[in-house]
């Protein structure tokens, strides 16, 4: 008899753990506004420096454009891009992913840009949703094959 309590006590642990973590997984918080400049400020509460610790500025970014401009942005690991991505993305990776497109190589490289390209890297790698993070490494990789076409 309480061999029996204890399956059906590790049974409902199991099934309950495995329930939360599929929960957990679907859950994605949205700032309460898209709208600049309301939404670096949500952005902000949740996340005010960037991944190595760096503030981000009023703009939500902690790199200028000059330097941005200088990345080899097929070469470098999603690791090392990562930094580069904006508040937003780093305070709502998923739902920012929520607006990539479902197939990246097929999108014209004006649409992405530094950040943008940065930002993709950083939800590749800290995103909740697993299915998020596959799209996004995927998306990542399509678009530093296509920046490589033109040596960029």
């Amino acid at each position: 008899m309480e061999m029996n309590k204890m399956r059906n006590m590790t049974a409902f642990v199991l099934l309950t753990s495995i329930t939360d973590c599929a929960l957990a997984e679907d859950l994605i918080i949205e700032p309460d506004s898209w709208s600049f400049p309301e939404v670096i400020e949500y952005a902000r509460k949740i996340s005010p420096n960037n991944i190595e610790g760096k503030p981000f500025n009023r703009f939500g970014l902690v790199y200028l454009s000059q330097e941005l401009a200088t990345l080899q942005l097929s070469a470098l690991p999603a690791l090392e891009l990562q930094k580069y991505a904006d508040i937003v993305t780093h305070a709502y990776p998923d739902a920012v992913a929520k607006q990539l497109p479902e197939q990246c190589d097929s999108w014209p490289l004006e649409y992405f840009n530094e950040t943008s390209v940065a930002g993709i890297a950083y939800i590749s790698l800290h995103a909740t949703n697993s299915s998020t993070r596959d799209r996004t490494t995927k998306c990542l990789a399509a678009i530093q094959n296509n920046f490589a076409k033109i040596g960029r």
